[in-house]
């Protein structure tokens, strides 16, 4: 099979806009299983978020959570590689949040904190289906362990304003990304999801040549520029349908856009 590793991103990729998994691609993903390769969910999300999704594509390998900061075996819950955000800087960048006014969750403990309820935990907890730890107080002053990742949610607008000053703030030191255009991933300067992908490579011993993957956001770019052949969704932002000349492409998620470059694929066997 042309494809031994295929990493595809949840949110706006394998899910339908109303978040949903289609039984076409379920049915491809599968396929391409039963033909040798290994099936991969790369998302921001974290592993209980996952879950649900890995069952119902019966899934043949550990899926990359948090943008990279683990790879975890969703079928045993447990973590083989992980690159949390240190401690002090979790803090930093909470306070720096804090002091901008931006809302934000902490994702410790396999789950996330979030400062207080309110419409935008509401709608995370829809988009993820885990219900978040309210601690009524300061992200920054409830932070007693190293976090996967921190996630400011805002508007479009508000996000897009805070990104570059959030960026000039903490370069060099943490990386900063939309995942999708209210949201603002922050996580260590050493996580992507490509470095997460390259040990899961080596993990199952695939050629660099045998790698596919499908996104369509920002904090997707690197695991497209890693993949031998990355498709990126025609739902996907300009900034990230043009961002190279080598990225090939996939019809949007709203018409079953993995599921049929699968099957061109699978008729090719």
């Amino acid at each position: 099979m042309k494809y031994k590793l295929i990493a595809v991103d949840i949110d706006g990729t394998l899910l339908n806009p109303k978040r949903e998994l289609e039984e076409r691609t379920i049915s491809a993903a599968r396929e391409c299983m039963k033909k040798g390769a290994y099936f991969v969910l790369s998302s921001g999300r974290m592993p209980p978020a996952l879950r649900g999704i890995a069952e119902k594509l019966n899934v043949n390998a550990p899926a990359v959570c948090y943008n990279g900061g683990a790879v975890v075996d969703l079928m045993n819950n447990k973590t083989l590689y992980s690159t949390p955000v240190p401690l002090e800087l979790a803090r930093e960048i909470a306070l720096e949040c804090e002091h901008l006014g931006l809302y934000l969750h902490a994702f410790v403990r396999g789950s996330y904190i979030a400062p207080y309820y309110c419409s935008l935990t509401k709608g995370y907890e829809q988009l993820c289906g885990v219900k978040a730890t309210v601690v009524n107080g300061r992200i920054s002053e409830n932070l007693f362990e190293a976090p996967m990742k921190l996630l400011v949610l805002d508007t479009p607008t508000g996000a897009a304003k805070a990104m570059p000053i959030l960026k000039a703030k903490f370069e060099g030191r943490a990386s900063l990304m939309h995942s999708q255009s209210h949201m603002i991933e922050c996580v260590d300067i050493n996580t992507s999801k490509a470095g997460a992908l390259e040990y899961l490579r080596n993990l199952l011993d695939v050629s660099p040549e045998e790698t596919c993957a499908f996104g369509d956001g920002q904090n997707d770019l690197d695991m497209l520029k890693w993949a031998r052949f990355p498709y990126v969704m025609d739902n996907a932002p300009d900034s990230v349908k043009h961002y190279s000349d080598r990225f090939l492409s996939a019809p949007s998620n709203s018409d079953y856009g993995v599921a049929r470059v699968l099957e061109e694929m699978l008729k090719g066997e």
